[in-house]
């Protein structure tokens, strides 16, 4: 039988792997992800992770007259073709980078009778630390998320709804960060000012998975949002 000292010292090993700052959380097992790009991404940025994952994996599905040319936006057709390449590669925390413009998903962002590939659930999947965060132990409808985790709106999100979804998160929250002059302002498009509504809904009501339904276009996702002067 190991002596106390013993134990106590592989017990803070133990917990130093899981918590040491810029090291990584395992995933729990059969957690499923995806990848997509961060909504306030800009356009030029959006066509480089395009062409650069479709270098790599056949996007034959975003090509005009296929399931998932339309939206024919450079936001969905990056995060479908950045999704692809983050599946075919073995779903690797650094497979969804692509500059820091990639977020992993815990939402499935499929659409419509367009599917974003999921494979095979995960067994184990690092998740890069960042302080007073931690790990993602659940993945459902409800209940409330233990980890930071925030709220994007889908890529393929139509701007009705996108204003829908302004219009109702800025009824309860204050939305004055993506009023002109704010500090998420720009980019000025209702993609990124929902994002942002939409998240600092979920936050402060809890984050509770279904305070990021919006009727199917929130996605939660748990790398931060956040961009340039504007933080989520």
């Amino acid at each position: 039988m190991p002596k106390p000292t013993s134990v106590t010292l592989s017990l803070v090993l133990l917990m130093l792997g899981f918590f040491n700052l810029g090291g990584n959380f395992k995933m729990a097992s059969g957690q499923k992800t995806w990848c997509i790009a961060n909504p306030s991404t800009a356009s030029a940025e959006l066509i480089e992770n395009l062409d650069y994952a479709c270098s790599h994996v056949g996007c034959s599905q975003i090509q005009q007259g296929s399931a998932c040319f339309y939206p024919n936006t450079n936001l969905h057709h990056a995060s479908f073709a950045m999704n692809l390449y983050y599946q075919r590669m073995g779903r690797h925390s650094l497979d969804c980078n692509f500059t820091n413009s990639g977020l992993v998903s815990l939402t499935d962002p499929s659409y419509r009778s367009c599917t974003y590939e999921s494979g095979m659930q995960l067994e184990q999947f690092s998740i890069p630390y960042e302080s007073g965060g931690g790990a993602v132990v659940e993945n459902g409808t409800s209940g409330n998320q233990t980890s930071e985790t925030w709220c994007v709106a889908n890529p393929a999100t139509e701007n009705d709804r996108l204003q829908e979804n302004i219009n109702f998160a800025c009824n309860h929250v204050d939305c004055s960060p993506i009023r002109d002059g704010g500090s998420c302002f720009r980019p000025v498009t209702l993609m990124n000012h929902a994002t942002f509504a939409m998240n600092l809904y979920y936050q402060t009501t809890g984050r509770r998975n279904t305070s990021c339904d919006f009727k199917g276009s929130g996605l939660i996702v748990i790398r931060r949002p956040s961009h340039d002067n504007c933080s989520f």
